[in-house]
């Protein structure tokens, strides 16, 4: 993430010194090295997202492990104003499918419905258990973890398998809430 805020940092700080020019060899510099931290960044995270889905089917394979759990990403999700549009995680998601099935791995989507917010140990569930963006502790059972971290482990042991977006829990409350809403009005 560190890298991908750097290359953009670039690129924005090369396009307010193109706004200062107004044509010329100068300009079209500018346009280039703008065009190159672009690429720059693209093959980045490429080679970065084959390193991280080779590491993960090496795992995998280590530790005996026939699917792979996955919260299912369209691209549209993966680079709508979030954090996801600095990093190509849709594009991790390929290469993990892609290499998985290369090695007869099954890759299974869950629904992320609070996966964040439910306990990994006991299995609880109550708003307010992450108490920040990265800290998670359970209000039954005391259990304390990164955030993600406890995220991640009710993925994989997640049973709740989706194949689109409008199967998951998410969508469905929020086309509820939207209804509601124009319900009103």
């Amino acid at each position: 993430m560190k890298v991908n805020i750097q290359f953009k940092a670039r690129r924005e700080r090369l396009y307010r010194q193109l706004k200062s020019t107004k044509g010329g060899k100068g300009r079209e510099k500018k346009l280039s090295n703008i065009n190159q931290y672009r690429e720059l960044q693209s093959n980045y995270n490429r080679t970065y997202n084959h390193f991280l889905s080779s590491n993960i089917i090496k795992f995998a394979l280590g530790n005996k492990a026939g699917q792979i759990n996955l919260e299912l990403l369209s691209m549209q999700e993966a680079t709508k104003g979030t954090l996801l549009q600095n990093w190509a995680y849709y594009q991790l998601q390929q290469m993990i499918e892609y290499k998985a099935e290369r090695e007869g791995i099954a890759v299974c989507y869950i629904d992320p419905y609070h996966t964040s917010q439910t306990c990994s140990k006991c299995g609880n569930y109550e708003d307010g258990q992450r108490e920040t963006q990265e800290t998670f502790i359970c209000k039954k059972c005391g259990f304390k973890a990164n955030a993600d971290y406890n995220a991640s482990r009710n993925i994989a042991m997640s049973t709740k398998y989706i194949s689109s977006k409008e199967e998951s829990e998410y969508y469905k409350n929020s086309l509820d809430d939207d209804s509601a809403v124009n319900q009103k009005f």
